[in-house]
Order: structure tokens, then sequence, then C-alpha cells
């Protein structure tokens, strides 16, 4: 007997991936319109605005592996569909023959995106849309799909070589798994600014690193490729926050696993150097506060050895040391990663901080914005501009960058 349906499916998915935009964090800061006078200034403090879990989704609104247990057919039938995706085949059939009856194995059908994430997740993101028709058959169901593809067998040669070139350049062998994360989570933060575009655009890592824009998905993609090229073991995850589908990653680091989420560790669209370490090595506890994932299909990530991190955002590295504005005093610290020794640097407001070896530039919030030079050794400060300033960055040859509030690009030797 044959029994053919049309399928429509998979639109839906990727378009509310992209909405993850609602979860970016939002940085205000209230400006007086007219101040009369310098002293008579007042800006209140940047805080990240608060997060919260969905309240119109739950976990049981996700795939769950579970299923798979239940009938491996279903995990088979799921690997053959990657296989095919995985060579960008627009046209294939696959038979399954499992357990399921025709409305379970439907509604696996409409979610057939999903369920590819947990055969390969990044084989996944190649998947631009799809629909089909199925035929009841040899006690079975033969399935005809039409699949159209973000990217191209050319696209992802090129992606491969930018993964081992970054692997190459940021990874040594005696990096322990710690730093190889921070690598990671750095790296994708200070490459990419979310896109505001609309559903087609910004999914694939092709577009993030060719663009240097996109969405939580291409995100949490680019970092699931170079988690592995740093030897490290990580997992691709989905969930829901804001009410909106969301994605991040699990890494393992020295034998515990913790989540991180580099589209919220970057902190602002419109702040392209800005780094945050909220979301980075964050276990289970802490997450469940504003994301939702079913987590019987991932490793449980119980440790709370990196909870020092969680504090840390406008935040730059000079080797060993992380200086960082506080996001519980809004003052500046630096930890040292070696000793493990975290210090208070100045009780100043520093946004927009770029860090070199004997000073901290910034954005001192405590006086109009003004570029200030912070001493690091005794956390003295020399006022360099007296305009609002952000978005400062050192670059590679001791070039300080930042910008003025008119929008206007300016350059220093330092």
């Amino acid at each position: 007997m044959k029994k053919s349906i049309l399928l429509i499916f998979l639109l839906i998915i990727p378009s509310m991936l992209t909405a993850c935009s609602a979860v970016i964090k939002a940085i205000e800061v209230a400006l007086p319109e007219e101040p009369e006078s310098r002293e008579e200034t007042s800006m209140d403090h940047k805080e990240p605005t608060s997060k919260a879990q969905s309240v119109e989704f739950s976990a049981e609104d996700l795939f769950s592996t579970t299923l798979f247990k239940e009938d491996p057919a279903l995990l088979q039938f799921s690997r053959k569909v990657e296989k095919h995706i995985a060579e960008f085949d627009s046209n294939f059939t696959v038979m399954y023959r499992g357990k399921l009856d025709w409305d379970t194995f439907e509604k696996q059908l409409n979610d057939i995106y999903n369920i590819i994430n947990f055969v390969n997740p990044y084989t996944a993101g190649y998947i631009d849309d799809f629909n089909g028709e199925v035929w009841e058959e040899d006690n079975g169901y033969l399935v005809e799909f039409d699949f159209t593809y973000l990217t191209d067998a050319k696209k992802e040669k090129k992606v491969d070589t930018y993964v081992q070139e970054f692997a190459n350049k940021f990874i040594t062998n005696d990096m322990d798994d710690f730093h190889r994360a921070k690598a990671v989570n750095d790296f994708v933060v200070q490459l990419a600014t979310y896109s505001d575009e609309d559903a087609l655009e910004g999914q694939s890592v092709y577009e993030l690193i060719s663009k240097k824009t996109g969405v939580c998905q291409a995100y949490a993609l680019l970092a699931y490729r170079l988690f592995l090229a740093a030897g490290l073991d990580a997992k691709y995850v989905y969930g829901f926050s804001d009410n909106q589908l969301h994605a991040w990653n699990l890494v393992n680091v020295n034998g515990d696993w913790y989540h991180v989420d580099t589209t919220w560790n970057d902190v602002n669209p419109d702040e392209p150097y800005a780094i945050s370490y909220e979301y980075f090595l964050v276990n289970d506890e802490k997450l469940s506060e504003d994301h939702i994932w079913a987590n019987e299909n991932y490793f449980a990530a119980t440790s709370n050895a990196y909870d020092f991190m969680h504090d840390m955002w406008y935040a730059d590295t000079v080797d060993n040391i992380i200086y960082y504005n506080s996001m519980a005093d809004n003052m500046v610290y630096a930890y040292d990663l070696a000793t493990k020794q975290n210090r208070q640097v100045t009780e100043t407001s520093c946004y927009y901080l770029a860090a070199v070896d004997d000073a901290i530039y910034c954005s001192d919030y405590d006086n109009a914005g003004f570029l200030t030079k912070i001493f690091i050794n005794d956390g003295s400060e020399e006022v360099l501009l007296e305009e609002e300033v952000l978005n400062l960055f050192v670059d590679d040859n001791g070039v300080l960058f930042y910008e003025t509030i008119d929008g206007e690009k300016h350059s220093q030797n330092l």
C-alpha cells in the first residue's frame, strides 16, 4: 500500500535558532542630555540585563535521545540520512523499519534536523531547508528527501583549513585543558559579531568566518569544531531560553564537563572587542537559571571549579593575567591564572578595557567615560582624552584603537 504524505519541515527550526538574538546581553548607558559641567555629569553603571528561563517551552518540547534506545532503527535511519547530508546530496531515499507507528514516525521526521544533531551536529548545520514524501512499503516507510544547504563541499574545505590554522596558531602541546578552552572562547568571541539579519543569514560556520557575523548556531558550531581541534572533547547543545531556541556547547576540561555559551560571552553586537566569562565553564546548576535543555541527551556538568571566572566581563588577558571589570562591584581586578591569586587594581569602573604589560586603557565610567590609563602596579590613573570613548583594542604592534561617542575611530602608538 502506498502512503504519500508531503512533509513540510525545517524552516521552523533554523528560524527559531536565529531568534537567539533575544538573549544577547543588552548594555545601556544613561547619559544626561546637556551636562552643565564635568562635575555634574552622572552616568549609570553598565550591567548585563537579567535573563530567565523560557516560560512557554520546557525540556519535554525537545527531542530526547531515549527514543534511540527504545528504537535503535530510528538511530540507524538517522545515521543514513546524515551520511547523505555530509555529501550534500540534494535528493535521496532512506528506508525505515522500526517500532514507531506512523504518527510517531511522522513527528520524528518533522524533527529530523534536531535528531541529526545527535548523529553529527556539524553536518546538521549544513541544512538550509528540506521536505519529503513517504511511502508505506515492505513493512516500513520509504522516505524521499529533498534538501537544500547553507554551504557546500568547497566552502567546507575552507572551514577545515581555517580550523587547522587556528589550532596551529593558538594551541600548543604544553597548554592545559583550561587554556585550550579559554583560547577557543576568546577566539570565537573576538571574531564574531552577532547578526541581526533575517532567519536565512548567519547560520553556517562558513558565513561566520567569512563575514564575521552569525547567530548562535554558527557560534556554537564553530566553537565545537575549534574545541575538537584543540584536543578537547565537546558537544553541541540546543535548548531554550527567553522563549527562543538557543545553541551552545559542552566541553570536557580535566575530566569534568562544563557549558560554554560563546554567544552570550560576546557581550554586545556593538562592542566587538568585549569578552565576558559569565558563561564560560559553567555547571548545570548555574546554567539552568536561564537555559533549558534535555538533560538526558548530554553529560552532566556538576563541577564548580571555574566559578571564579563568572564575575568577569570587559576582560582582557596579557600573558597569564586576566584583567577584568567585576560584575559584582564594577571595579577592576587582575586574576593570575598561574598562582590563582586575585587582586584589585583600582576602584574605577573601567569598561572596554584593553591591557598591555604595565597599564590598562579604558573608558572611565567614574569620570564621564574619559579615555584613561591605569597603571597596573599602583592603580594610579592618567586621563588621556576628556571625551567618552568605547571599543578599545590594542593590536599586536602596540597600537591602541578606540572610538569616540560620535562614531569616529582613532588610534595612537603606546
